[in-house]
């Protein structure tokens, strides 16, 4: 299993092209920062992103940025360049005017659930992978998606939506590697071979009866060994990282459908619903049945 596209998929990460602007310098695009998940691509020439009380960062062509929601942004041609916003730079349109040019790409990202926040939660407020950094087939996606920017036929902005998924997966993993310690868990524990066989049957199947005993087996090495390796890597023991994964299954369960606990506690791993509303009120610090209730209840009315 591939756990990174199964957490995306999980967090209903889809993107969406939403501008490609031709600018002529100088130019400022300015962002609100609401979105749960923006990208910047410049496809062409150069810029800087800005956010107050921050230094500016240098944008060359074919970078890629992430920007969770958070204090509103400028993307620019220089520092301190007047900005407009984004919508009313979308209704102006490309400049195809004669001078210093740079094509600007932005797409955002809904993500929602548990698996979604944990995410979300697990990225610094910009993520920039420069592309000297990026592996060949991220560049080879991102020469694709400047080519289909050119293109005007039919299935074309569904095209660009699904390249701004694969960009999406492409920036996490490059982001991930070099950073290191800021990695999720479960991603630091993929670079280990043996943890790497574990981890995927987890998410794989996190219902089965899965003991301490049986986790080191698949690994192929004693239980000592392996709990050390696994919480050194990962960041939890076994038994937690194996509570959290079912936890966060269940969460979204309750959100997004009707199933009845019995059968939401059967597919997570639990005998019966008892055990599960048990283990669920210690894990999140309410009942399923007041979890679910809190996104059935519609918001109240105001004035």
């Amino acid at each position: 299993m591939d756990i990174l596209s199964d957490q995306l998929a999980r967090a209903r990460a889809q993107g969406a092209v939403f501008s490609i602007l031709r600018r002529i310098h100088p130019w400022g695009v300015r962002f609100a920062g609401r979105r749960p998940l923006t990208a910047h691509l410049l496809l062409e020439g150069q810029g800087w992103l800005e956010r107050e009380g921050r230094q500016p960062v240098h944008l060359g062509a074919r970078d890629v940025v992430l920007v969770p929601a958070g204090p509103p942004y400028v993307v620019g041609s220089t520092p301190g360049v007047a900005a407009i916003p984004i919508d009313e730079a979308r209704r102006q349109g490309s400049d195809h005017g004669v001078g210093a040019a740079s094509e600007l790409l932005c797409g955002a990202y809904v993500l929602d659930g548990s698996v979604a926040a944990s995410l979300l939660n697990g990225l610094p407020d910009l993520v920039l992978v420069r592309a000297a950094d990026q592996d060949p087939s991220h560049l080879a996606a991102i020469e694709l998606l400047a080519a289909e920017v050119e293109r005007d036929a039919p299935g074309h902005q569904a095209v660009l939506d699904r390249l701004l998924d694969l960009n999406l997966i492409y920036t996490l993993s490059a982001w991930w590697e070099q950073s290191g310690g800021q990695a999720p868990g479960w991603f630091r524990g993929l670079s280990h071979p043996e943890l790497r066989r574990v981890l995927e049957s987890l998410h794989a199947n996190p219902a089965a009866d899965w003991r301490l005993e049986t986790m080191a087996q698949l690994a192929g090495r004693s239980r000592a060994s392996f709990a050390a390796t696994f919480r050194d890597l990962v960041g939890v023991s076994p038994g937690r990282y194996l509570t959290e994964l079912r936890m966060s299954r269940a969460e979204d369960a309750l959100t997004r459908t009707s199933a009845p606990l019995a059968t939401i506690a059967r597919n997570v791993g639990y005998s019966n619903e008892f055990a599960f509303a048990t283990a669920f009120r210690r894990h999140s610090g309410s009942s399923p049945g007041q979890w679910r209730q809190r996104f059935e209840s519609p918001p109240a009315a105001s004035s």
